[in-house]
């Protein structure tokens, strides 16, 4: 992202949006309430009776809502137009915002605070997305889900009943080839329009071999390079959190924010286990801390900035401000993801002390 022209009087920041992790910023940056100002396209309609056309115009929108949709590199920006040609649009009127890598936005705000512009000047190692397919397999159970550096999308179970040994071979075999086929219908579905990084199959031994052995066996060439076999305990949403902590996938730490984001976590609850007073939890006692200083880590998910009342992020910037006062590091977690979700389930602020107080 290349800020172009920063007037902290008008409270007007001009952006170069440059690529994906981009528009991933600007959704956790861009609030209900403040003045957007894009070139767009709308249609419009000059003679009555007719479909109209549509015409290129820089407009200027009072935002109501923002979505992000990463597998189309959009932000969509819904609001009010304030500002435009008069002669082609009406004012008070709705218009969406299709913000691509490659736009120039302007955001208008009353007020920046200290983590806005602290996210739009970061520079971000994670400038393209990386996107998994996670096939977490046991015996009669698998669960395929997808992350990626933004998201993490459960996509189904699939489960069938496989008989047991004391029954005839054929019957298992067949039961095992409906189970597979089913899997690799699902996988082949959710990666065929999309370009995909890596697959990962994870569980336990046999069946994960089993499964794999069958893939490479009946699958597409174009895929079977991308995969990866872990060992996991079973075929859940839990199989697929234990893998994200795996040794063999530390080497991806530095390209896939989800693995850095893990290995913090568990540090978290080691901590946690210990019971050595080196966590702090909850918005009262870390504005505490905060003040004195003695915050080395602070945690918070990004629900706690985006979408709340100006009164809070008054009092979350006040923490943000005390910590990096006393040097310590900030890390604004994706609550779409399992790590984000860890620490709104801590209640969305944690914080690692540099001592017990």
């Amino acid at each position: 992202m290349r800020i172009l022209e920063d007037d902290q009087k008008k409270g007007e920041i001009t952006l170069k949006i440059e690529n994906l992790n981009d528009l991933w910023t600007l959704y956790n940056v861009i609030s209900k309430e403040d003045n957007v100002t894009a070139r767009t396209n709308r249609r419009v309609i000059l003679k009555e009776g007719t479909q109209g056309t549509r015409k290129q115009m820089v407009l200027t929108l009072k935002v109501e809502n923002a979505a992000f949709h990463e597998f189309s590199n959009r932000l969509r920006i819904k609001g009010l137009i304030l500002e435009g040609p008069d002669d082609l649009v009406s004012f008070g009127t709705y218009h969406t915002f299709n913000i691509e890598p490659g736009q120039q936005i302007t955001i208008k705000k009353d007020t920046w605070f200290k983590n806005e512009l602290m996210r739009l000047k970061k520079t971000s190692k994670f400038e393209s997305n990386f996107i998994m397919i996670f096939v977490a397999i046991e015996t009669g159970l698998a669960t395929i889900s997808q992350i990626t550096n933004f998201s993490h999308k459960y996509i189904t179970t699939v489960k069938k009943n496989i008989p047991g040994k004391r029954y005839e071979q054929i019957h298992r075999n067949k039961a095992y080839e409906e189970f597979f086929s089913a899997i690799k219908g699902v996988l082949e579905e959710n990666i065929k329009n999309i370009e995909i990084n890596l697959i990962i199959i994870c569980g336990p031994g046999n069946t994960r071999d089993h499964f794999i052995k069958y893939l490479r066996e009946k699958g597409s060439p174009s895929y079977l390079s991308q995969i990866k076999s872990i060992h996991a305990s079973s075929g859940t949403e839990s199989a697929i959190l234990e893998s994200l902590k795996s040794k063999e996938l530390a080497s991806l730490k530095e390209k896939v924010i989800i693995f850095q984001e893990t290995e913090k976590i568990q540090e978290i609850f080691k901590l946690l286990s210990m019971d050595d007073g080196l966590i702090k939890i909850g918005f009262d006692e870390i504005s505490v801390s905060a003040k004195q200083g003695s915050i080395k880590e602070l945690f918070l998910a990004d629900t706690l900035i985006r979408g709340t009342s100006k009164d809070f992020k008054l009092k979350i910037e006040s923490i943000i401000s005390d910590v990096e006062y006393s040097g310590g590091e900030i890390h604004i977690l994706n609550s779409e993801q399992p790590t984000g979700k860890q620490i709104v389930d801590l209640g969305s602020i944690v914080a690692i002390l540099r001592y017990k107080e």
